[in-house]
């Protein structure tokens, strides 16, 4: 990646997206692109119903109008609608694109080498921030948690964030399913770090670092299971930046290995991955 055009920012949040606790990120998001439109994706839902994404939507909207902007959504509910160029053609004149939460691999498998995607990809380049929580980090995360897994996993998500693994819901996470954080950790890949992301929390990637905001933790984890702790405000100086480079072979393991990992993954979403609490 190159250092002289630097991406556009990246947001990573553990949940609570179109609420009060995230307007210090959006407010942030907001003076960065200066005016550009903000666009707001539900596709993670779409499994749920358009009435689900109908509520997220509109929350969106109720938020940023709050915030005295009028954001746009733009329904995509699988792959075909991933293809409409007039989609495409609004996220990539968008200045901030924010995923809500849902399912984040049927969220990736929805948008995988699809003009949406495509524009998403290239919009962030050119300094669009992208922003997805929990389930909307299926465009984020190149790799999501797996309950199932005894070894490395492939891709299941489209990473434009890799080399990073956020863990979203990881206050609760961790004290309600400590092994599944465990297995994450122990089958992080060469050069990758785990980070858990607490709800009502994000990490922010701009000007070639990570911050955490919002109002609780992130806890990085780096291979040897060794940990550190940032609170709000802190600089994340552990952490790799995004390699872009990564993301058309992340893309690409996807598509070969599509076949292997979506009957196992889609299921356990629903309480690992989603906006809904864990089991206990």
């Amino acid at each position: 990646m190159s250092m002289s055009a630097p991406l556009g920012p990246l947001v990573l949040a553990g949940s609570g997206e179109y609420t009060p606790t995230m307007e210090i990120v959006d407010r942030y998001l907001l003076q960065v692109i200066a005016g550009r439109p903000v666009v707001l994706i539900a596709t993670s839902c779409a499994p749920e119903g358009d009435d689900v994404m109908d509520r997220w939507e509109q929350m969106g909207a109720a938020h940023f109008r709050n915030l005295g902007v009028e954001a746009t959504p733009v329904r995509i509910r699988d792959q075909v609608e991933a293809n409409i160029a007039a989609h495409a053609e609004a996220i990539a004149s968008a200045g901030l694109v924010w995923f809500s939460g849902g399912r984040a691999t049927y969220l990736a498998e929805a948008f995988d080498d699809t003009l949406c995607w495509r524009a998403l990809e290239a919009a962030n380049r050119r300094g669009t921030a992208v922003a997805g929580s929990s389930g909307g980090l299926g465009v984020l995360n190149a790799h999501m948690p797996d309950p199932t897994a005894a070894g490395p996993q492939p891709a299941n998500g489209l990473g434009l964030a890799a080399p990073l693994r956020a863990m979203p819901h990881f206050d609760r996470m961790e004290l309600r399913r400590p092994e599944f954080v465990e297995r994450v950790i122990t089958n992080l890949q060469p050069g990758q770090r785990a980070v858990g992301v607490d709800e009502d929390t994000a990490i922010v990637w701009h000007e070639n670092e990570w911050r955490v905001m919002g109002h609780k933790r992130a806890v990085v984890f780096g291979p040897a299971s060794e940990s550190s702790v940032f609170m709000p405000g802190d600089r994340i100086d552990v952490r790799p930046p995004p390699l872009r480079s990564e993301v058309t072979s992340y893309k690409q393991r996807v598509t070969s290995r599509r076949a292997s990992w979506l009957p196992i993954l889609l299921p356990v979403t629903s309480y690992l991955l989603l906006d809904h609490d864990p089991p206990a």
